[in-house]
């Protein structure tokens, strides 16, 4: 299976390599096409708290999911375990989960990820 993943990802590869149209390139066509515009300067960057700002999104939206489950079944997790529940160990390892992702909060608040103003004082 693992031979035939390796052969079809290959071929998936170089196949249009080797029957697709040649490609021609030239200083117009490798050009950045901005709108029909000709670019005029240099291109702005995103800063990258925009990503570190996503990369939290994903961190703290897994925990809404994790917890979300976890309390709509808690009453039936924390009943015994004779009684079909899973006990203490339950509530345990929810507090250990909150308590790994509030190091990872406050280690972006620590890090000024969290800050919304520039160092100029502007947002």
């Amino acid at each position: 299976m693992l031979v035939a993943a390796v052969l079809f990802a290959c071929a998936g590869i170089f196949i249009p390599v080797l029957i697709g149209p040649r490609r021609t390139h030239g200083p117009v066509k490798d050009s950045p096409y901005e709108c029909g515009l000709p670019t005029i300067g240099d291109r702005a960057r995103f800063a990258v708290k925009f990503h570190i700002v996503a990369m939290l999104f994903i961190l703290f939206d897994v925990e809404v999911v994790f917890l979300i489950g976890w309390a709509a079944m808690y009453r039936d997790l924390i009943k015994p375990i004779d009684e079909g529940g899973i006990g203490w160990p339950m509530l345990i390892g929810a507090v250990v989960f909150l308590l790994l992702l509030e190091v990872g909060h406050l280690y972006a608040w620590k890090k000024g990820a969290l800050n919304w103003k520039t160092k100029r004082g502007r947002p």
